[in-house]
């Protein structure tokens, strides 16, 4: 019989990793299966690497959603980390809390105070080292380096003068507990390099004997015996495996997790019964409640010399490549986004619980959502909804664990989404249009100057909104009366001994924040109550 584990994670990403470092420092036995490759990859540990990294990228794994009917039939693109380090290996290192109101949501929604503001910044501040912050917000003795950007051009301190113009305060820490405001983000980069989980949390113990990683291997299911998990089920070269374990715990993400439960027979039971999948625990909840952040760009183009266009090409890509390689400085140090606002497009006045994130990207920003555009020199902002109502599902389309979920993130499906959109949208053109960002703009791009009434503004929004590639909610945690609640507030599987969930999909409802430090933050306060 093979060697039987303490814990197998299923899922080397954010939370899968710092779950295992802690557990392996309290001497448990640990197995991290992830389906992913291990990523050496010296353009993706560079800040500005991160975009051209991600083309036809062996690290990320690309869904199709299902046809949007409210999106007039769009299809979307949506993407997970494929390669050990999850997310951190390939994401652009914003490091986001969000805001106290995010969490309290959290208490008032299942009753435990454990999950509120108070007690997960406690969790924040312990994973952090800051390099400029030294307070009651930050931590300068973990593991998770923090900076602020290393680079930052010319138009991204345009729109941030443009956004005080408007009336918006200058921030100077989105992470203390007051998003409100306008400023430079903080990323998780250390000495101008990424700061990825395995390099922060798994250089001291990679040659633990405790810890056993299998990569490129693919849980299919959890194998149950009366009622309490004991192992997994997982196809690796060719090969089905068994690997045996005290506890089991899921951090495969909002988009597989959901999907390993359904094919372990965990799951609303029309939907397994569909598939002959046996049903051993009904819960409604598995796969629902899928939330995601989603955004609509504002695209002008300016005069050169402003943004990044053209720093990765030619003669400007091996100077700006020689001078980060010599003086660890320049344009390669940035990731690309320096500033971004916070606020509620409807009264900028309004400083509780902002509705809107409004990055500046200092480029004709294009994306798979965004295609037939021309990049040259220009401004992108994109208005993403924060705490989106509109709520999407994650499902099983055949019983063969191998084929991929079905997903439906229905954005813009709730009409409070579509209002909210539609006012940041107008909002974001009328940054364009202030001093001194409009002296460097040449043209408006897009929306083009003709569409000006809200239904077509409207319609715009729904050609153009697309993914901020942050899904979560899909296994909930809730309280015992909540039949849609997937967990308890401990994170455990609702009728399932020892089978944990320690990922995003946790989420009641989505933080106003980039999901990474969450995930890490999530995972960290999740192992302490599993081994205290």
């Amino acid at each position: 019989m093979s060697k039987k584990y303490d814990f197998i994670i299923v899922g080397g990403g954010s939370s899968g990793i710092v779950t295992a470092s802690k557990l392996i420092k309290s001497g448990a036995s640990v197995l991290v299966i992830e389906e992913g490759i291990h990523s050496n990859s010296l353009l993706l540990s560079m800040p500005a690497g991160w975009i051209k990294g991600l083309d036809n990228s062996p690290y990320l794994r690309f869904y199709k959603s299902i046809p949007q009917k409210q999106l007039n039939g769009r299809q979307h693109d949506i993407a997970q980390a494929k390669t050990f380090g999850g997310g951190s290996k390939v994401n652009g290192m914003v490091y986001m809390r969000g805001k106290p109101s995010d969490y309290d949501k959290w208490q008032l929604e299942t009753g435990d105070s454990r999950w509120n503001w108070d007690n997960m910044l406690k969790h924040f501040i312990k994973l952090e080292n800051n390099e400029r912050i030294k307070n009651n917000f930050h931590g300068n003795n973990g593991f998770l380096k923090v900076s602020d950007p290393g680079y930052v051009v010319e138009g991204s301190n345009l729109y941030i003068k443009a956004m005080q113009e408007l009336g918006l305060p200058y921030n100077s820490d989105f992470n203390d507990g007051d998003q409100y405001g306008v400023g430079l983000m903080q990323y998780t980069i250390g000495n101008g390099k990424r700061c990825d989980v395995v390099s922060a949390f798994l250089k001291s113990i990679k040659n633990d004997k405790n810890l056993d990683v299998k990569l490129k291997t693919i849980v299919t299911k959890v194998i149950i015996d009366k009622k309490k998990a004991v192992g997994i089920e997982c196809f690796s070269q060719g090969k089905v495996k068994k690997y045996f374990a005290n506890q089991i715990i899921l951090t495969a993400g909002s988009l597989v997790t959901p999907k390993i439960l359904m094919h372990s027979g965990i799951g609303e039971e029309e939907q397994l019964k569909k598939f002959n999948i046996q049903v051993l625990e009904n819960l409604k909840g598995v796969g629902k409640n899928l939330q995601d952040h989603h955004e609509v760009p504002v695209i002008s183009k300016t005069k050169p010399g402003y943004g990044y266009f053209n720093q990765d090409r030619g003669w400007r890509m091996i100077k700006n490549g020689i001078q980060y390689l010599l003086f660890n400085s320049g344009p390669v140090r940035s990731q690309g986004v320096d500033s971004c606002s916070f606020f509620n497009p409807e009264n900028l006045k309004d400083q509780e619980d902002p509705k809107i994130k409004l990055y500046c990207v200092p480029i004709m920003y294009t994306d798979r959502d965004t295609k037939g555009i021309t990049p040259d020199h220009g401004i992108t902002l994109t208005s993403c909804l924060m705490n989106p109502k509109s709520r999407g599902e994650v499902s099983i389309e055949s019983s063969n664990p191998l084929d991929l979920p079905s997903i439906n993130p229905n954005f813009l499906s709730h009409k409070d989404d579509i209002l909210t959109i539609l006012e940041a949208v107008k909002l974001a053109r009328r940054v364009i249009k202030t001093k001194p960002l409009s002296d460097i703009i040449v043209k408006d791009f897009l929306p083009d100057v003709s569409i000006t009434s809200d239904e077509d503004l409207i319609n715009y929004c729904k050609k153009m909104i697309k993914t901020n590639w942050h899904p979560v909610g899909t296994c909930k945690m809730g309280h015992d009366k909540d039949e849609m609640a997937v967990l308890n507030t401990k994170l455990e599987v609702r009728g399932i001994k020892n089978l944990r969930v320690f990922d995003v999909s946790m989420m009641p409802t989505i933080v106003g924040a980039n999901t990474n430090a969450p995930a890490m933050a999530i995972a960290d306060k999740a192992t302490d109550m599993l081994i205290n």
